[in-house]
Protein backbone atom coordinates (compact mmCIF):
# COMPACT_ATOMS: atom_id res chain seq x y z
CA UNK A 1 0.00 0.00 0.00
CA UNK A 2 0.90 3.24 -0.63
CA UNK A 3 2.17 5.89 1.39
CA UNK A 4 -1.48 7.17 3.00
CA UNK A 5 -3.02 9.73 0.55
CA UNK A 6 0.00 11.19 -1.00
CA UNK A 7 -1.62 10.12 -4.39
CA UNK A 8 -4.50 12.30 -3.69
CA UNK A 9 -2.41 14.78 -1.95
CA UNK A 10 -0.68 14.94 -5.76
CA UNK A 11 -3.39 15.58 -7.29
CA UNK A 12 -4.43 18.24 -6.00
CA UNK A 13 -0.68 20.00 -5.73
CA UNK A 14 -1.07 19.45 -9.82
CA UNK A 15 -3.79 21.12 -10.03
CA UNK A 16 -2.65 24.36 -8.01
CA UNK A 17 0.75 24.65 -9.26
CA UNK A 18 -1.05 25.91 -12.46
CA UNK A 19 -2.62 28.65 -10.87
CA UNK A 20 -6.26 29.69 -9.57
CA UNK A 21 -7.86 29.75 -13.22
CA UNK A 22 -5.93 27.42 -15.59
CA UNK A 23 -6.49 23.82 -15.53
CA UNK A 24 -4.21 21.27 -15.11
CA UNK A 25 -4.52 18.11 -17.73
CA UNK A 26 -7.18 15.56 -16.26
CA UNK A 27 -4.51 12.86 -14.58
CA UNK A 28 -7.00 10.34 -15.44
CA UNK A 29 -4.34 7.81 -14.55
CA UNK A 30 -3.79 9.22 -11.23
CA UNK A 31 -7.86 9.51 -10.55
CA UNK A 32 -7.83 5.95 -11.40
CA UNK A 33 -4.57 5.08 -8.67
CA UNK A 34 -6.80 7.00 -6.40
CA UNK A 35 -10.05 4.62 -6.60
CA UNK A 36 -8.37 1.16 -6.33
CA UNK A 37 -6.32 3.00 -3.17
CA UNK A 38 -10.26 3.34 -2.13
CA UNK A 39 -11.00 -0.18 -2.99
CA UNK A 40 -8.36 -1.27 -1.32
CA UNK A 41 -9.07 0.27 1.88
CA UNK A 42 -12.15 -0.86 2.04
CA UNK A 43 -11.74 -4.26 1.28
CA UNK A 44 -9.39 -4.18 4.21
CA UNK A 45 -11.82 -2.88 6.39
CA UNK A 46 -14.44 -5.22 5.14
CA UNK A 47 -11.36 -8.34 6.18
CA UNK A 48 -11.41 -6.92 9.17
CA UNK A 49 -15.33 -6.36 10.21
CA UNK A 50 -15.37 -9.84 9.49
CA UNK A 51 -12.52 -10.82 12.06
CA UNK A 52 -14.07 -8.42 14.71
CA UNK A 53 -17.10 -10.55 14.27
CA UNK A 54 -15.22 -13.20 15.19
CA UNK A 55 -14.00 -12.42 18.07
CA UNK A 56 -16.88 -11.15 19.34
CA UNK A 57 -18.29 -14.59 18.50
CA UNK A 58 -15.76 -16.43 20.26
CA UNK A 59 -14.56 -14.16 23.54
CA UNK A 60 -16.66 -14.72 26.66
CA UNK A 61 -18.92 -12.00 28.31
CA UNK A 62 -17.02 -8.70 29.37
CA UNK A 63 -13.84 -9.72 27.75
CA UNK A 64 -12.52 -6.60 25.60
CA UNK A 65 -11.89 -7.10 21.64
CA UNK A 66 -8.36 -6.37 20.09
CA UNK A 67 -7.84 -2.58 20.70
CA UNK A 68 -4.76 -2.84 17.70
CA UNK A 69 -7.56 -4.36 15.39
CA UNK A 70 -10.63 -1.94 16.03
CA UNK A 71 -7.61 0.75 15.61
CA UNK A 72 -6.44 -0.05 11.86
CA UNK A 73 -10.23 -0.78 10.77
CA UNK A 74 -10.85 2.82 11.91
CA UNK A 75 -7.47 4.41 9.87
CA UNK A 76 -8.73 2.65 7.04
CA UNK A 77 -12.14 4.30 7.15
CA UNK A 78 -10.24 7.66 7.56
CA UNK A 79 -8.25 6.94 4.64
CA UNK A 80 -11.42 5.94 2.48
CA UNK A 81 -12.83 9.36 4.11
CA UNK A 82 -9.76 11.35 3.12
CA UNK A 83 -9.35 9.94 -0.27
CA UNK A 84 -12.55 10.47 -1.42
CA UNK A 85 -12.63 14.18 0.17
CA UNK A 86 -9.65 15.28 -2.11
CA UNK A 87 -11.02 13.85 -5.19
CA UNK A 88 -14.02 15.91 -4.31
CA UNK A 89 -12.18 18.77 -4.22
CA UNK A 90 -10.03 17.95 -7.24
CA UNK A 91 -13.30 17.71 -9.20
CA UNK A 92 -14.84 21.17 -7.84
CA UNK A 93 -12.33 23.04 -8.24
CA UNK A 94 -11.90 21.82 -11.66
CA UNK A 95 -16.00 22.63 -12.42
CA UNK A 96 -15.71 25.69 -10.54
CA UNK A 97 -12.66 27.42 -13.08
CA UNK A 98 -14.81 26.46 -15.63
CA UNK A 99 -17.99 28.01 -14.99
CA UNK A 100 -15.30 31.05 -13.97
CA UNK A 101 -14.43 30.56 -17.80
CA UNK A 102 -17.48 30.90 -19.09
CA UNK A 103 -18.16 33.64 -17.30
CA UNK A 104 -14.98 35.82 -17.79
CA UNK A 105 -13.63 34.49 -21.38
CA UNK A 106 -17.61 33.78 -22.65
CA UNK A 107 -16.08 30.55 -24.03
CA UNK A 108 -13.43 27.65 -23.52
CA UNK A 109 -10.04 27.97 -24.65
CA UNK A 110 -8.72 25.50 -27.03
CA UNK A 111 -5.64 24.93 -24.84
CA UNK A 112 -7.98 24.42 -21.93
CA UNK A 113 -10.64 22.41 -23.62
CA UNK A 114 -7.27 20.11 -24.36
CA UNK A 115 -6.87 19.72 -20.65
CA UNK A 116 -10.50 18.17 -19.87
CA UNK A 117 -12.11 15.33 -19.80
CA UNK A 118 -15.10 13.81 -22.10
CA UNK A 119 -17.46 14.60 -18.74
CA UNK A 120 -15.93 18.02 -18.06
CA UNK A 121 -16.24 19.36 -21.81
CA UNK A 122 -19.62 18.21 -21.35
CA UNK A 123 -20.89 19.51 -18.16
CA UNK A 124 -19.03 23.06 -19.80
CA UNK A 125 -21.10 22.79 -23.00
CA UNK A 126 -24.24 22.22 -20.77
CA UNK A 127 -23.41 25.01 -18.44
CA UNK A 128 -22.71 27.40 -21.13
CA UNK A 129 -26.00 26.41 -22.93
CA UNK A 130 -28.20 26.86 -19.14
CA UNK A 131 -26.60 30.25 -19.08
CA UNK A 132 -27.11 31.42 -22.52
CA UNK A 133 -30.71 30.55 -22.36
CA UNK A 134 -31.23 32.30 -18.76
CA UNK A 135 -29.66 35.65 -20.47
CA UNK A 136 -32.02 35.34 -23.91
CA UNK A 137 -34.39 37.89 -25.01
CA UNK A 138 -36.81 34.80 -26.06
CA UNK A 139 -36.65 32.85 -22.47
CA UNK A 140 -34.79 34.32 -20.42
CA UNK A 141 -33.67 38.14 -18.75
CA UNK A 142 -32.84 39.58 -22.10
CA UNK A 143 -29.35 40.84 -21.07
CA UNK A 144 -25.86 39.43 -21.24
CA UNK A 145 -25.07 39.34 -17.65
CA UNK A 146 -21.03 38.65 -18.84
CA UNK A 147 -20.61 41.94 -19.90
CA UNK A 148 -20.33 43.68 -16.51
CA UNK A 149 -18.27 41.36 -13.91
CA UNK A 150 -17.90 45.06 -12.26
CA UNK A 151 -19.84 48.06 -11.82
CA UNK A 152 -18.49 50.02 -14.67
CA UNK A 153 -17.59 53.99 -13.28
CA UNK A 154 -18.41 55.80 -16.41
CA UNK A 155 -20.34 54.60 -19.53
CA UNK A 156 -17.77 55.58 -21.82
CA UNK A 157 -13.71 54.31 -21.18
CA UNK A 158 -10.73 54.88 -22.69
CA UNK A 159 -9.06 52.02 -23.89
CA UNK A 160 -5.47 51.51 -26.01
CA UNK A 161 -5.66 49.29 -28.86
CA UNK A 162 -2.81 45.68 -27.89
CA UNK A 163 -3.17 44.76 -31.59
CA UNK A 164 -4.55 45.53 -35.02
CA UNK A 165 -7.83 44.58 -35.02
CA UNK A 166 -9.63 46.38 -37.37
CA UNK A 167 -13.03 47.75 -37.57
CA UNK A 168 -15.26 46.68 -34.97
CA UNK A 169 -19.06 47.41 -34.91
CA UNK A 170 -20.14 48.90 -31.72
CA UNK A 171 -23.93 50.71 -30.81
CA UNK A 172 -22.92 54.50 -32.25
CA UNK A 173 -21.45 52.97 -35.40
CA UNK A 174 -18.09 51.74 -35.76
CA UNK A 175 -14.92 52.05 -34.78
CA UNK A 176 -11.06 51.38 -35.49
CA UNK A 177 -8.67 49.80 -33.14
CA UNK A 178 -5.15 49.59 -34.12
CA UNK A 179 -2.16 48.52 -31.73
CA UNK A 180 -1.30 51.92 -29.95
CA UNK A 181 -4.43 54.03 -29.87
CA UNK A 182 -6.84 55.37 -27.80
CA UNK A 183 -10.36 55.37 -28.30
CA UNK A 184 -13.35 55.96 -26.29
CA UNK A 185 -15.85 52.76 -26.01
CA UNK A 186 -18.86 52.02 -24.26
CA UNK A 187 -18.06 50.54 -20.98
CA UNK A 188 -20.70 47.43 -21.50
CA UNK A 189 -19.01 46.72 -25.37
CA UNK A 190 -14.96 47.31 -24.62
CA UNK A 191 -15.58 45.06 -21.72
CA UNK A 192 -15.42 41.57 -24.02
CA UNK A 193 -12.44 43.71 -26.14
CA UNK A 194 -10.34 43.87 -22.66
CA UNK A 195 -11.16 40.42 -21.42
CA UNK A 196 -10.24 38.92 -24.63
CA UNK A 197 -6.74 41.17 -24.78
CA UNK A 198 -7.56 43.63 -27.82
CA UNK A 199 -7.43 46.25 -25.67
CA UNK A 200 -6.64 47.81 -22.45
CA UNK A 201 -8.08 50.60 -20.42
CA UNK A 202 -6.10 53.58 -20.25
CA UNK A 203 -5.54 55.69 -16.92
CA UNK A 204 -4.24 59.04 -16.26
CA UNK A 205 -4.06 61.32 -13.41
CA UNK A 206 -6.35 64.24 -13.00
CA UNK A 207 -3.60 66.39 -11.74
CA UNK A 208 -5.37 65.85 -7.79
CA UNK A 209 -3.45 62.35 -7.73
CA UNK A 210 -6.62 60.58 -8.65
CA UNK A 211 -6.57 58.26 -11.47
CA UNK A 212 -9.41 57.79 -13.64
CA UNK A 213 -10.44 55.73 -16.39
Amino acid sequence: MSELGRRARELLKELKSYGNRDLSPYNEELVRLIFSEVDEHNAQTEAIVSELRRQQEGVEEGQEVDEAIATTMCLHYECIKRNKRMLLIYMNERMQRLREMRWTLRALPEAQKARCCQSEIQFYNDYSRVLSVYMSRAEGLGMDLTLDTRPPKDTFVNVRGLKDAGEVIISYGRATILNGTIISLPSEEAEPLIRDGTVEVVEWDDGFGRNKQ
